[in-house]
Protein backbone atom coordinates (compact mmCIF):
# COMPACT_ATOMS: atom_id res chain seq x y z
CA UNK A 1 0.00 0.00 0.00
CA UNK A 2 2.74 2.08 0.75
CA UNK A 3 4.74 1.59 -2.36
CA UNK A 4 1.69 2.22 -4.27
CA UNK A 5 1.16 5.86 -2.49
CA UNK A 6 5.08 6.10 -3.29
CA UNK A 7 4.31 5.36 -7.13
CA UNK A 8 1.42 8.03 -6.85
CA UNK A 9 3.64 10.95 -5.68
CA UNK A 10 6.78 10.31 -7.45
CA UNK A 11 5.43 12.07 -10.76
CA UNK A 12 3.71 15.48 -9.09
CA UNK A 13 7.71 15.47 -7.19
CA UNK A 14 9.39 14.73 -10.28
CA UNK A 15 6.88 17.57 -11.97
CA UNK A 16 7.56 20.01 -9.13
CA UNK A 17 11.17 19.67 -9.37
CA UNK A 18 11.61 20.29 -13.16
CA UNK A 19 9.23 23.42 -12.93
CA UNK A 20 11.22 24.67 -10.16
CA UNK A 21 14.65 23.83 -12.04
CA UNK A 22 12.87 25.72 -14.47
CA UNK A 23 12.24 29.17 -12.45
CA UNK A 24 15.64 29.16 -11.91
CA UNK A 25 17.23 29.01 -14.94
CA UNK A 26 14.89 31.64 -16.03
CA UNK A 27 15.93 34.05 -13.42
CA UNK A 28 19.70 32.78 -14.26
CA UNK A 29 18.83 34.02 -18.01
CA UNK A 30 16.55 36.73 -16.75
CA UNK A 31 19.49 38.08 -14.34
CA UNK A 32 22.51 38.15 -17.13
CA UNK A 33 20.46 39.59 -19.79
CA UNK A 34 19.86 42.60 -17.30
CA UNK A 35 23.63 42.66 -15.97
CA UNK A 36 24.79 42.82 -19.94
CA UNK A 37 22.17 45.92 -20.48
CA UNK A 38 23.69 48.05 -17.23
CA UNK A 39 27.71 47.33 -19.01
CA UNK A 40 26.79 47.59 -22.78
CA UNK A 41 27.12 51.21 -23.58
CA UNK A 42 30.20 51.90 -21.57
CA UNK A 43 32.15 48.11 -22.33
CA UNK A 44 31.35 49.17 -26.23
CA UNK A 45 33.01 52.64 -25.65
CA UNK A 46 36.22 50.89 -24.65
CA UNK A 47 36.01 48.07 -26.52
CA UNK A 48 35.96 50.27 -30.19
CA UNK A 49 38.50 52.88 -28.49
CA UNK A 50 41.35 49.84 -28.59
CA UNK A 51 40.36 49.10 -31.89
CA UNK A 52 40.78 52.32 -33.60
CA UNK A 53 43.79 52.88 -30.91
CA UNK A 54 45.33 49.83 -32.54
CA UNK A 55 44.59 50.53 -36.19
CA UNK A 56 44.66 54.46 -36.11
CA UNK A 57 46.60 55.62 -32.77
CA UNK A 58 44.06 58.30 -32.60
CA UNK A 59 44.21 60.52 -29.24
CA UNK A 60 42.15 58.42 -26.78
CA UNK A 61 40.39 61.51 -25.30
CA UNK A 62 39.30 63.41 -28.18
CA UNK A 63 37.66 60.08 -29.54
CA UNK A 64 35.86 58.96 -25.57
CA UNK A 65 34.59 61.97 -25.64
CA UNK A 66 33.01 61.90 -29.37
CA UNK A 67 31.48 58.62 -28.29
CA UNK A 68 30.16 59.63 -25.16
CA UNK A 69 28.50 62.77 -26.31
CA UNK A 70 26.87 60.26 -29.07
CA UNK A 71 25.58 57.42 -26.64
CA UNK A 72 24.27 60.52 -24.59
CA UNK A 73 22.30 62.63 -27.14
CA UNK A 74 21.48 59.88 -29.05
CA UNK A 75 20.97 56.80 -26.81
CA UNK A 76 18.27 54.93 -28.76
CA UNK A 77 20.57 54.71 -31.70
CA UNK A 78 23.22 54.00 -29.89
CA UNK A 79 21.76 50.87 -28.03
CA UNK A 80 20.10 49.52 -30.80
CA UNK A 81 23.09 49.81 -32.89
CA UNK A 82 25.18 46.44 -34.36
CA UNK A 83 28.58 46.84 -32.36
CA UNK A 84 26.16 47.87 -29.13
CA UNK A 85 24.01 44.65 -30.05
CA UNK A 86 27.22 42.38 -30.36
CA UNK A 87 28.61 43.57 -27.26
CA UNK A 88 24.96 42.94 -25.21
CA UNK A 89 25.24 39.43 -27.35
CA UNK A 90 28.45 38.54 -25.63
CA UNK A 91 27.79 39.26 -22.12
CA UNK A 92 24.38 37.80 -22.09
CA UNK A 93 25.56 34.35 -23.13
CA UNK A 94 28.72 34.51 -20.81
CA UNK A 95 26.63 35.67 -17.50
CA UNK A 96 23.70 33.07 -18.50
CA UNK A 97 26.38 30.21 -18.95
CA UNK A 98 27.97 30.90 -16.14
CA UNK A 99 25.14 31.35 -13.91
CA UNK A 100 23.35 28.15 -15.51
CA UNK A 101 25.93 25.76 -15.02
CA UNK A 102 26.39 26.64 -11.33
CA UNK A 103 22.91 26.06 -10.69
CA UNK A 104 22.41 23.16 -12.71
CA UNK A 105 25.45 21.44 -11.02
CA UNK A 106 23.87 22.71 -7.45
CA UNK A 107 20.34 21.55 -8.38
CA UNK A 108 21.09 18.12 -10.23
CA UNK A 109 24.37 17.24 -8.92
CA UNK A 110 24.71 18.33 -5.60
CA UNK A 111 27.15 16.14 -3.76
CA UNK A 112 29.49 17.02 -6.93
CA UNK A 113 33.52 18.18 -5.49
CA UNK A 114 33.89 21.81 -5.59
CA UNK A 115 36.89 21.97 -7.52
CA UNK A 116 35.17 19.61 -10.40
CA UNK A 117 32.36 22.21 -10.06
CA UNK A 118 34.53 25.16 -10.40
CA UNK A 119 36.42 23.83 -13.80
CA UNK A 120 33.13 22.44 -15.17
CA UNK A 121 31.41 26.19 -14.99
CA UNK A 122 34.93 27.74 -15.93
CA UNK A 123 34.94 25.29 -19.01
CA UNK A 124 31.45 25.89 -20.55
CA UNK A 125 31.61 29.64 -19.51
CA UNK A 126 34.90 29.66 -21.42
CA UNK A 127 33.63 27.92 -24.84
CA UNK A 128 30.69 30.19 -25.16
CA UNK A 129 32.93 33.66 -24.25
CA UNK A 130 35.72 33.22 -26.51
CA UNK A 131 33.63 31.78 -29.36
CA UNK A 132 31.27 34.69 -28.99
CA UNK A 133 33.83 36.92 -28.04
CA UNK A 134 35.70 35.92 -31.25
CA UNK A 135 33.08 36.50 -33.15
CA UNK A 136 32.68 40.36 -31.41
CA UNK A 137 36.14 41.12 -31.80
CA UNK A 138 36.63 39.90 -35.44
CA UNK A 139 33.23 42.05 -36.51
CA UNK A 140 34.92 45.20 -34.81
CA UNK A 141 37.87 44.76 -36.31
CA UNK A 142 35.66 44.61 -39.67
CA UNK A 143 33.68 47.76 -38.31
CA UNK A 144 36.17 50.07 -37.40
CA UNK A 145 39.54 48.97 -38.89
CA UNK A 146 41.39 49.92 -41.63
CA UNK A 147 38.88 48.50 -44.60
CA UNK A 148 35.82 49.73 -43.70
CA UNK A 149 37.01 53.22 -42.00
CA UNK A 150 40.11 54.76 -43.77
CA UNK A 151 39.28 58.54 -45.01
CA UNK A 152 39.24 58.76 -48.62
CA UNK A 153 41.74 60.46 -50.36
CA UNK A 154 41.40 63.07 -53.45
CA UNK A 155 44.83 61.14 -54.95
CA UNK A 156 43.87 58.86 -57.88
CA UNK A 157 44.96 55.59 -56.15
CA UNK A 158 42.24 56.57 -53.96
CA UNK A 159 39.58 55.55 -56.88
CA UNK A 160 38.58 52.30 -56.11
CA UNK A 161 37.10 53.34 -52.72
CA UNK A 162 34.49 55.18 -54.60
CA UNK A 163 31.10 54.76 -54.78
CA UNK A 164 29.29 52.50 -57.55
CA UNK A 165 27.15 55.18 -58.20
CA UNK A 166 29.56 57.56 -58.78
CA UNK A 167 31.66 54.79 -60.81
CA UNK A 168 29.21 54.02 -62.87
CA UNK A 169 28.48 58.13 -63.79
CA UNK A 170 32.37 58.04 -64.76
CA UNK A 171 31.92 55.01 -66.65
CA UNK A 172 28.80 56.27 -68.37
CA UNK A 173 30.33 59.64 -68.92
CA UNK A 174 33.61 58.25 -70.13
CA UNK A 175 32.13 55.65 -72.84
CA UNK A 176 29.66 58.87 -74.06
CA UNK A 177 32.86 60.79 -74.53
CA UNK A 178 34.36 57.95 -76.27
CA UNK A 179 30.93 57.85 -78.79
CA UNK A 180 31.16 61.12 -79.35
CA UNK A 181 34.08 61.09 -80.29
CA UNK A 182 34.54 58.19 -82.53
CA UNK A 183 31.38 59.95 -84.77
CA UNK A 184 32.43 62.89 -85.43
CA UNK A 185 35.83 62.37 -86.72
CA UNK A 186 37.45 60.09 -89.56
CA UNK A 187 38.51 56.54 -89.21
CA UNK A 188 42.03 56.46 -87.62
CA UNK A 189 44.85 53.93 -87.84
CA UNK A 190 45.45 50.88 -85.39
CA UNK A 191 47.25 52.79 -83.03
CA UNK A 192 45.16 55.49 -82.48
CA UNK A 193 42.19 53.06 -81.93
CA UNK A 194 44.63 50.99 -79.22
CA UNK A 195 45.01 54.16 -77.27
CA UNK A 196 41.26 55.16 -76.93
CA UNK A 197 41.16 51.95 -75.52
CA UNK A 198 43.30 51.58 -73.06
CA UNK A 199 42.32 55.16 -72.11
CA UNK A 200 38.97 53.86 -71.38
CA UNK A 201 40.14 50.63 -69.38
CA UNK A 202 37.44 50.29 -66.65
CA UNK A 203 39.56 50.39 -62.79
CA UNK A 204 39.66 47.12 -61.07
CA UNK A 205 36.73 46.04 -59.14
CA UNK A 206 35.91 47.68 -56.31
CA UNK A 207 34.49 45.05 -54.49
CA UNK A 208 37.44 42.61 -54.57
CA UNK A 209 39.75 44.75 -53.46
CA UNK A 210 37.86 45.77 -50.03
CA UNK A 211 36.74 42.43 -49.61
CA UNK A 212 40.98 41.17 -49.17
CA UNK A 213 41.55 41.27 -45.56
CA UNK A 214 37.56 41.78 -44.23
CA UNK A 215 36.97 37.50 -45.19
CA UNK A 216 40.18 36.35 -44.50
CA UNK A 217 41.00 36.12 -40.48
CA UNK A 218 44.26 34.97 -39.66
CA UNK A 219 44.66 31.92 -37.41
CA UNK A 220 47.30 33.87 -35.33
CA UNK A 221 44.58 36.61 -34.71
CA UNK A 222 42.48 33.74 -33.37
CA UNK A 223 44.60 31.86 -31.63
CA UNK A 224 45.76 34.92 -29.44
CA UNK A 225 41.62 36.11 -28.84
CA UNK A 226 41.32 32.66 -27.37
CA UNK A 227 44.06 32.68 -25.04
CA UNK A 228 43.20 36.34 -24.28
CA UNK A 229 39.37 34.96 -23.21
CA UNK A 230 40.87 32.08 -21.51
CA UNK A 231 42.94 34.67 -18.89
CA UNK A 232 40.16 36.66 -18.81
CA UNK A 233 37.39 34.30 -17.96
CA UNK A 234 39.67 32.40 -15.42
CA UNK A 235 40.88 35.83 -13.87
CA UNK A 236 36.84 37.13 -13.64
CA UNK A 237 35.25 33.87 -12.38
CA UNK A 238 37.67 31.62 -11.14
CA UNK A 239 40.25 33.52 -9.13
CA UNK A 240 38.03 36.38 -7.35
CA UNK A 241 36.40 33.43 -5.21
CA UNK A 242 39.79 31.89 -4.61
CA UNK A 243 41.10 35.28 -3.80
CA UNK A 244 38.35 36.71 -1.40
CA UNK A 245 38.75 34.26 0.98
CA UNK A 246 42.58 35.93 1.59
CA UNK A 247 41.55 39.05 2.03
CA UNK A 248 42.29 39.82 5.82
CA UNK A 249 39.20 41.65 8.25
CA UNK A 250 41.18 44.78 8.48
CA UNK A 251 40.57 45.48 4.58
CA UNK A 252 37.08 43.77 4.52
CA UNK A 253 35.77 42.72 7.81
CA UNK A 254 32.03 41.51 5.63
CA UNK A 255 32.09 38.68 3.32
CA UNK A 256 30.15 40.49 0.57
CA UNK A 257 33.12 43.56 0.41
CA UNK A 258 35.77 41.02 0.45
CA UNK A 259 33.95 39.33 -2.83
CA UNK A 260 33.33 42.54 -4.35
CA UNK A 261 37.14 44.12 -3.90
CA UNK A 262 38.15 40.87 -5.35
CA UNK A 263 35.75 40.97 -8.30
CA UNK A 264 37.07 44.41 -9.45
CA UNK A 265 40.85 43.79 -9.30
CA UNK A 266 41.32 40.79 -9.79
CA UNK A 267 39.91 41.28 -13.79
CA UNK A 268 41.32 44.51 -14.12
CA UNK A 269 45.06 42.86 -13.36
CA UNK A 270 44.48 40.71 -15.67
CA UNK A 271 44.50 42.74 -18.40
CA UNK A 272 48.26 43.79 -17.79
CA UNK A 273 49.19 40.01 -19.22
CA UNK A 274 46.02 39.47 -21.79
CA UNK A 275 46.39 43.04 -23.46
CA UNK A 276 49.46 42.62 -25.21
CA UNK A 277 48.04 39.37 -26.35
CA UNK A 278 45.08 41.30 -27.67
CA UNK A 279 47.24 44.00 -29.58
CA UNK A 280 49.20 40.99 -31.23
CA UNK A 281 45.86 39.51 -32.64
CA UNK A 282 44.74 43.18 -34.01
CA UNK A 283 47.86 43.51 -35.42
CA UNK A 284 47.97 40.69 -37.11
CA UNK A 285 44.77 41.25 -38.61
CA UNK A 286 45.65 44.74 -39.44
CA UNK A 287 48.80 43.65 -40.97
CA UNK A 288 48.55 40.41 -42.22
CA UNK A 289 52.11 39.90 -44.10
CA UNK A 290 55.21 38.58 -42.53
CA UNK A 291 56.85 40.86 -40.87
CA UNK A 292 59.91 41.21 -37.89
CA UNK A 293 59.28 40.02 -34.94
CA UNK A 294 60.67 43.14 -33.48
CA UNK A 295 58.51 45.16 -36.20
CA UNK A 296 55.41 43.39 -34.28
CA UNK A 297 56.59 44.55 -30.81
CA UNK A 298 57.01 47.50 -31.06
CA UNK A 299 53.91 48.15 -32.16
CA UNK A 300 52.49 46.15 -29.35
CA UNK A 301 54.39 47.89 -27.01
CA UNK A 302 53.57 51.34 -27.96
CA UNK A 303 49.72 50.99 -27.42
CA UNK A 304 50.43 48.58 -23.97
CA UNK A 305 50.07 50.97 -21.50
CA UNK A 306 47.14 52.89 -23.04
CA UNK A 307 45.63 49.87 -24.52
CA UNK A 308 45.85 48.28 -20.85
CA UNK A 309 43.75 51.05 -19.09
CA UNK A 310 41.28 50.77 -21.48
CA UNK A 311 40.81 47.30 -21.02
CA UNK A 312 40.89 48.01 -17.41
CA UNK A 313 38.16 50.67 -17.66
CA UNK A 314 36.37 48.36 -19.41
CA UNK A 315 36.75 45.13 -17.64
CA UNK A 316 35.67 47.02 -14.45
CA UNK A 317 31.91 47.91 -15.57
CA UNK A 318 32.20 44.46 -17.57
CA UNK A 319 33.46 41.62 -14.93
CA UNK A 320 33.65 43.88 -12.11
CA UNK A 321 30.33 45.65 -12.00
CA UNK A 322 29.07 43.89 -13.95
CA UNK A 323 29.53 40.43 -12.61
CA UNK A 324 29.13 41.31 -8.99
CA UNK A 325 25.60 42.51 -10.00
CA UNK A 326 25.07 39.61 -12.14
CA UNK A 327 26.24 37.22 -8.95
CA UNK A 328 23.80 39.12 -6.02
CA UNK A 329 21.48 39.52 -8.76
CA UNK A 330 21.46 35.58 -8.93
CA UNK A 331 21.40 34.73 -5.15
CA UNK A 332 18.45 37.05 -4.79
CA UNK A 333 16.53 35.81 -7.16
CA UNK A 334 16.61 32.24 -6.12
CA UNK A 335 16.14 33.10 -2.21
CA UNK A 336 12.36 34.89 -3.51
CA UNK A 337 11.94 31.76 -5.02
CA UNK A 338 12.69 29.44 -2.51
CA UNK A 339 10.76 32.05 0.13
CA UNK A 340 8.01 31.38 -2.41
CA UNK A 341 8.16 27.51 -2.46
CA UNK A 342 8.46 26.99 1.16
CA UNK A 343 5.19 26.40 3.02
CA UNK A 344 4.44 28.92 6.02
Amino acid sequence: MSQNLENKHMPLGIQRSHSRLGELLAADTLVAAGSATLITPAVMIFDRLVVEKSFYNQPLFPAFRRHLWFSLTQPATFLTSRPSLLVWSLYTATFATANMSETLLNKVYPHIDHAIAGMTTFATTFVVNSSVGIWKDVKFAQLFGHNNAAPPSASPTASPTASPTASAAAATASTASTASTASTTPATPNASTASASSDTKPPPPPKTVRSIGRTRIPLATYSAFLLRDGLTIFGSFSLPAMVSATIPDAVASQEYLKILIAQLAIPASVQLISTPIHLFGLDVYNRPQVLPTKDRMSRISRDWIGASLLRMCRIIPAFGIGGFVNTEGRLYLHEQLDERRTPS
